[in-house]
């Protein structure tokens, strides 16, 4: 088994990588699937409670996420709390998904944008990817594809960890300027080159 992990900024291309690797019939997951499934967990909840309060739960006891947010995100601390909650349980999350498709695929890719090298969890990985993009180029796709104004846009990668964290624990860079076409190109010429051969 290959175990792959992507990482990479708002509009980088990161969608267009995990659709090829899907293509390709890799077993793929993503973080922030995993990350909402997490929310469901009676334990998880248990914690918010106590760090964030009960304004954070609908009448059905769910937690909303957008109060959730208001609150975790309103101080360094509080985000810091909120990961100390979530991250943990988020990781052993993907592994398990990942190790559950791994039964019935030689290929499985984690998508995880906040992968940064913030810890050790991307030696998890045999092959670490990330997608780079000039932030010029970002911001044209995502005003393009998302409906952002660009003051919107700019604030988003604003509030983005720097480029070079991801790239510091990057195994392998795809720079995604170009057009879909080739960017597609790279990901097929190296996945002929390093990934096919190893299936054989």
């Amino acid at each position: 088994m290959i175990k792959i992990f992507v990482t990479g900024g708002i509009g980088s291309g990161k969608s267009t990588l995990m659709h090829f690797f899907e293509a390709k019939g890799a077993g793929v997951v993503y973080a922030d699937e995993v990350g909402h499934e997490n929310l469901h967990d009676p334990a998880m909840k248990e914690e918010l409670a106590t760090a964030f309060g009960a304004s954070i739960f609908d009448e059905e006891g769910e937690v909303i996420r957008s109060e959730l947010a208001a609150k975790a995100f309103s101080s360094a601390e509080n985000t810091v709390l909120l990961d100390s909650i979530t991250q943990p349980r988020l990781y052993a999350g993907c592994l398990r998904h990942l190790e559950e498709l791994s039964a019935n695929h030689q290929v499985v890719v984690l998508e995880m944008a906040i992968l940064d090298g913030r810890d050790d969890f991307y030696q998890k990985a045999d092959i670490v990817i990330a997608v780079t993009t000039s932030p010029e180029v970002r911001v044209a796709r995502l005003m393009q594809s998302r409906g952002f104004t660009e003051q919107d846009a700019r604030n988003r990668l604003a509030n983005q960890v720097p480029e070079e964290q991801r790239l510091s624990i990057a195994d392998v860079v795809f720079t995604n300027d170009g057009t879909l076409e080739e960017f597609k190109a790279q990901i097929s010429q190296w996945w002929d080159a390093e990934i096919e051969p190893r299936l054989k």
